[in-house]
């Protein structure tokens, strides 16, 4: 699989299938199997899918000093300019989201075609036990039973009651290759201290797309409403019945959603 030197950094991405591109940053912790395989699959059939995996996670290199947004930032910059992108659509989830905003500020839009903010943080956090559970592991029970702890904060229940087995398989398949717990602080620090980005946004006129889970309690949905409220021209898409991570366990919906918005950004890009 390709990887790229950015500074000290050896940074992971790939791509599927053809068409137009579209850069997919995902969130805290996570990489690029976390979108599982239904939601990109999907996307793929109409578009390339950039995969990156953030510094700290995956096969990206897991640096044991701490880094700046900028450095996230600069990691999404080094792949778009290593594949030669002159412009391509932004998706990024959760944290990812951050990293997204946070590329158009230090690094400028002039390259998108639109932005894709799935459920964001903008500065309305969850309940302390809500984000420990998603987070961090309970070092007094077993490391399953600890990440059992945290799905009712991230998908809904009913649907973890249908598909214990499928969490169980993913469960064990990241065991094979975990994010360091000082991955989460570090990228929470590093975002923490960024500050603010959403001005930049309205620096330009391309598409934005927010969309959000209902019942999401790691990113309560307030966020994604001050967020419209701050970038006024943005689609907002609330998804009801789901949580956070709506792309692993609502995947068609979630993809007609993206895949409507992408394919009017796109339309709207060719004619100007």
């Amino acid at each position: 699989m390709p990887t790229l030197q950015n500074g000290d950094c050896t940074i992971w991405y790939d791509t599927i299938s053809s068409g137009p591109p579209v850069v997919m940053v995902y969130g805290i912790g996570g990489h690029s199997r976390l979108w599982w395989e239904e939601f990109p699959g999907l996307l793929a059939k109409r578009y390339n899918l950039v995969m990156v995996d953030n510094r700290g996670t995956g096969f990206s290199d897991k640096p044991e000093a701490a880094w700046s947004m900028s450095d996230m930032t600069g990691d999404i910059h080094a792949v778009v300019d290593e594949l030669g992108l002159e412009s391509f659509h932004l998706l990024g989830c959760s944290l990812g989201t951050a990293i997204a905003r946070h590329y158009v500020k230090e690094r400028g839009g002039n390259r998108l075609r639109s932005l894709s903010l799935l459920c964001p943080p903008n500065g309305i956090s969850a309940a302390q036990d809500d984000l420990n559970a998603a987070l961090f592991w309970d070092r007094t029970k077993p490391l399953l039973d600890s990440a059992r702890g945290g799905w009712p904060i991230i998908h809904p229940e009913p649907w973890i009651a249908a598909n214990d087995s499928l969490l169980v398989e993913k469960f064990e398949a990241g065991l094979k290759n975990p994010t360091p717990p000082r991955t989460f602080q570090f990228q929470l620090q590093a975002t923490a201290a960024a500050g603010d980005a959403n001005s930049a946004l309205n620096e330009y006129g391309w598409p934005v797309l927010i969309q959000h889970g209902s019942i999401d309690r790691l990113v309560p949905p307030e966020n994604a409403r001050t967020l419209k409220a701050a970038v006024p021209r943005a689609r907002l898409e609330m998804m009801d019945g789901d949580s956070h991570n709506f792309w692993q366990h609502d995947a068609v919906r979630s993809s007609e959603v993206v895949l409507d918005f992408l394919d009017s950004a796109e339309r709207d890009w060719k004619v100007n």
